[in-house]
């Protein structure tokens, strides 16, 4: 299952917008509150009454507040649009998924939905007759997932609940990795009861452990970190570094975290879904995750090489994800890239860039993609622009240039890149000049 298209309607702040996505990694660019975390939400929405369909899933709904407020002409009055209305293509499904709210106080329409409905209680019906149907994945990570946790839902059988387990929260944008580590811990004793008793021979959860590790791992390994496991001897999960030794995951930098927690719950997800893959099954499983921020309190080296290793890890999972990081997007290909934005009319577009961005220098994507200039604003920004403009026009040598130059090579520093242009410009036409 891929997502391929989605039509919003009087969405949030969209009174029309078509996005397309690609089958394997689509990237959302754009300002504060230009909406993709709307499109996200939305993608999640329409998709919604196929995890619904499950019996530890749960759909979500557009919310009365989601509907678009429109101000009225003259007043400071607002009044929100209706209908409100998403529509998704998805390449399994001959028909367009649709799911509409008409009004204040209505409910979210399913009718449109019926053949995603339908296939989710076909493969519940199959789970349930103990069939190795092979389930996709579907998550929501929001940019609120290392703070905003969901509590702790102890269950006694947290090891033998249903495969659809692996739905349950997945579209929450708050994280549940309160219940992986639940479950690493059940399972680390389990394991060991069962080298111990002949009864529980032929259980696979080794197996499935041995996926979340090494995913887990494959993910950490350039940042120095090794060996995701529960710690017995600290009582939660932890990590270990050649320099640091194990550490708890608590006690990790805010970055290392978001990152162990957003993997982690993917990859548990993945072995609950399909314990038939055994620790295969974060390589075999497909679906859709969608990330905000993907590059949250990552280090600019390590958002240059955090989608490829998300890739290499779930290498069939389709990832849409969010980013601000010119990092990020140096390291994607253009086609994969939808940059969020107004036309000249008002109206919304999500359009691939024209400028290159794989393989290009951050500063050429800041400027060329994000439009944003990679001289910042600081106040010596215009005495430096003068500055070019004289140099530029031969007159080097006038007072005020050498002034300018005196000044800006004290505050810049005299190694500073603009300031060294302008004086290879300054060598070569005194060369000129003879």
């Amino acid at each position: 299952m891929k997502l391929e298209t989605l039509k919003l309607r009087n969405f949030r702040r969209f009174k029309s917008l078509d996005i397309s996505f690609h089958p394997e990694l689509t990237v959302l660019a754009a300002r504060n509150g230009q909406g993709k975390t709307s499109v996200l939400d939305a993608a999640t929405i329409a998709l919604g009454t196929f995890v619904g369909a499950f019996d530890l899933g749960k759909a979500k709904h557009i919310a009365q507040t989601d509907a678009r407020y429109q101000r009225l002409s003259g007043h400071s009055d607002n009044e929100q649009a209706f209908p409100v209305s998403l529509e998704a293509t998805l390449s399994n499904m001959i028909a367009p998924v649709v799911r509409e709210l008409h009004g204040a106080k209505g409910r979210t329409t399913i009718k449109h939905a019926g053949e995603l409905t339908k296939l989710g209680r076909q493969l519940m019906k199959r789970v349930q007759a103990l069939e190795p149907v092979p389930l996709p994945l579907m998550a929501y990570y929001g940019s609120g997932r290392l703070w905003n946790a969901h509590k702790n839902m102890s269950r006694k059988a947290v090891l033998s609940e249903s495969r659809t387990l692996g739905y349950e929260d997945c579209f929450s944008s708050a994280s549940s990795f309160t219940q992986v580590q639940q479950w690493m811990t059940k399972a680390t004793f389990a394991v060991l009861q069962h080298k111990s008793m002949e009864a529980y021979e032929g259980y696979t959860l080794a197996h499935q452990i041995e996926g979340i590790q090494n995913t887990v791992d494959k993910v950490l390994s350039n940042e120095g970190w090794s060996d995701f496991h529960y710690s017995v001897q600290h009582e939660e999960l932890a990590m270990t570094h050649s320099e640091m030794g194990v550490l708890p995951v608590s006690l990790l930098s805010d970055g290392v975290r978001a990152m162990v927690s957003l993997v982690a719950d993917m990859a548990w997800r993945c072995a609950k879904l399909n314990p038939q893959m055994g620790e295969k099954a974060q390589e075999q499983t497909t679906g859709i995750a969608f990330i905000d921020e993907v590059d949250m309190h990552l280090h600019p080296e390590w958002q240059q090489t955090v989608i490829q290793t998300l890739r290499d890890a779930f290498p069939l999972i389709q990832f849409v994800v969010t980013t601000h990081s010119p990092q990020v997007m140096s390291t994607i290909r253009r086609e994969n890239i939808r940059v969020i934005q107004s036309n000249k009319a008002g109206e919304a577009r999500a359009e691939e860039p024209l400028a290159r961005t794989y393989g290009e220098p951050s500063n050429t994507v800041l400027q060329g993609v994000m439009f944003v200039d990679p001289q910042p604003p600081v106040k010596e920004k215009q005495d430096l622009k003068r500055l070019t403009e004289l140099v530029d026009q031969g007159l080097y040598e006038d007072s005020l240039a050498l002034q300018l130059m005196e000044q800006l090579q004290s505050t810049l520093g005299e190694h500073h890149p603009q300031l060294q242009r302008l004086q290879r410009s300054i060598k070569r036409q005194k060369a000129l000049k003879g």
